[in-house]
């Protein structure tokens, strides 16, 4: 039986691992869509609604940062994280790990979504973000639509998939996959990505950072010795 941290899953989906691959994908997924991406939007709305900021996390750096139109596509990449770590952790091989993973990728979200409800913060650089035209353009007034500007620190986007690098990284060393071509190019999408909240002016420095720091611990103290 395929270890978990949540012993509900043993009861209702007892024979899981007997589904194929994509089936098994789909399950990963489909958890944190219900448990990590539907709250995530519920708070948002709700953080806008309340209009209610309790912190000043910003710097001069951040007004300083140019708005950079095209950096909207790797902060769109995020979204591909989640099935990438999906289809990857419904191998065969690493099922195990890529439960405890999704949980505890989940856990993670409901940190960053306890502190967006305790310490809201608005993020207040979108007055810098125009000139985008064509494809850019598009794309950065369907992100202000769809995300109000709440929800600030940590950046989920940089918390989760700088977890996701450190998982896929996990999978390919314990595969013999993991060459320095594919670190350089993941690691260098990451940091794009991680870039970009800036630099399309959906996010404060501070929020990276903090992003970034507790994806650190979270990953080294905890989700990379449960997978072991």
């Amino acid at each position: 039986m395929t270890k978990n941290d949540w012993p509900v899953i043993d009861r209702w989906w007892a024979q899981r691992n007997e589904w194929s691959r994509v089936k098994y994908a789909g399950f990963l997924l489909s958890l944190f869509l219900v448990l990590g991406a539907l709250p995530y939007g519920l708070i948002n709305r709700f953080s806008a609604w309340r209009g209610v900021s309790t912190l000043k996390v910003e710097i001069p750096l951040d007004w300083d940062l140019p708005f950079v139109a095209w950096m909207v596509i790797p902060y769109y990449s995020y979204y591909l994280y989640f099935p990438i770590a999906a289809w990857i952790g419904a191998s065969e091989k690493h099922r195990q790990h890529g439960l405890l993973f999704f949980q505890r990728l989940i856990a993670a979200a409901w940190i960053a979504f306890a502190l967006f409800l305790i310490f809201p913060v608005e993020i207040e650089l979108r007055s810098q973000a125009y000139g985008a035209e064509g494809l850019f353009g598009l794309m950065m007034t369907a992100l202000h639509e769809a995300d109000t500007p709440y929800n600030a620190w940590p950046s989920i986007h940089v918390l989760l998939s700088i977890l996701v690098v450190f998982f896929v990284r996990f999978v390919g060393k314990e595969n013999g996959t993991w060459s320095m071509p594919l670190a350089i190019m993941v690691w260098t999408s990451c940091l794009l990505l991680i870039a970009s909240t800036a630099l399309i002016k959906q996010h404060y420095v501070f929020d990276g950072i903090s992003g970034t720091i507790i994806a650190l611990l979270l990953w080294y103290k905890w989700i990379r010795p449960g997978l072991s």
